[in-house]
């Protein structure tokens, strides 16, 4: 059995492709043939932090993963990551292991597609600054995917603690990002300028106040995933035009901001226009005009590790398993 390293990971695959795959796995999804139940999650005594058990099998491409993925938000003061995970990749006719993957990196680029491919077909055709708040593990994946659908001339950062802000722009620069970075001292300045908002944190209270947005926003909120989290509030959700989610069922579970708005009365889960797959297929349309505020809501969900851990193997080993 192969172990496939971060490294390899980044030498063979690029944001663009994670893009085009996940459309795949979103078509799939669409013809029932993806099977992923909802994650089991176990919390610890460490504070705030879990662990997220996720297997998924996908029909035609006769694969399977399961991933565990740990979440320990106080790991950066010992000098280790927030996020960590590991991937099990098995094909479906024989039922051989093939390869295990340090997946860390590939959890935060697929997190980044599945955001790409809502911005692709949500965002503003013109949208040219992008404002992230939150900049820890998965804001690199957020920035990535904007950069690969739109042509981004501005980032603004957002972080409840500064220095991770400015180690995040040192990593842009590093990338050969061309365009201006700028640490804003609130997540209101940030979001007042964004023609995409991309939210990255693990709060429990809203970043923003709705009414710093600007007409023709669009929002990827990707950084909570449990019932008890919230990055954007119930004036956003009144505010917002269009709110697409990635699976509905997931976020039903698991989306903090939805499931207490429900649960207070403020908002109603008739309000999600679609799952994303529904843009991808053609089966609903997206934005109408250049003044719409659009939301995708994303807790994540296990084929989006199959399809992209299956499709890293299939370029490294040049194999095909699918049949």
């Amino acid at each position: 059995m192969k172990f496939i390293t971060q490294q390899e990971i980044e030498s063979a695959y690029l944001m663009e492709e994670c893009i085009t795959d996940l459309k795949e796995g979103f078509r799939l999804y669409s013809e029932k043939k993806t099977h992923a139940p909802v994650r089991t999650s176990l919390d610890h005594s460490q504070s705030d932090a879990n662990t997220l058990f996720m297997p998924s099998y996908i029909e035609g491409l006769e694969y399977e993963t399961v991933k565990v993925v740990s979440i320990f938000p106080n790991n950066p003061e010992a000098g280790l990551p927030t996020l960590q995970s590991i991937i099990l990749l098995t094909e479906t006719i024989n039922g051989q292991h093939l390869a295990t993957f340090a997946a860390s990196g590939l959890t935060v680029m697929r997190t980044g597609a599945g955001s790409g491919v809502a911005t692709e077909y949500l965002a503003r055709k013109d949208a040219r600054i992008l404002a992230i708040l939150g900049c820890g593990a998965q804001s690199r994946g957020q920035l990535q995917a904007a950069l690969a659908v739109r042509p981004i001339e501005r980032v603004l950062l957002w972080n409840r603690t500064k220095e991770k802000a400015r180690i995040f722009k040192e990593e842009i620069r590093r990338m050969g990002f061309q365009g201006e970075v700028i640490i804003t001292d609130s997540a209101n300045e940030a979001a007042s300028e964004a023609d995409i908002l991309s939210l990255s944190s693990k709060s429990q209270e809203a970043l923003f106040n709705a009414n710093a947005l600007k007409a023709g926003v669009h929002i990827n909120a990707i950084g909570s995933y449990r019932p008890d989290l919230k990055e954007f509030g119930d004036d956003t959700l009144s505010k917002v035009d269009q709110l697409w989610v990635d699976t509905l069922e997931g976020v039903q579970h698991e989306a903090g901001e939805l499931i207490q708005a429900a649960e207070k009365g403020t908002w109603k889960w008739d309000s999600v226009n679609g799952e994303i797959a529904d843009l991808v297929t053609g089966e609903k349309t997206g934005r109408n005009n250049e003044h719409e505020i659009t939301l995708y809501k994303s807790v994540g969900v296990a084929y989006m590790d199959t399809i992209t851990a299956a499709k890293v193997y299939e370029k490294l080993t040049n194999t095909h398993t699918g049949r």
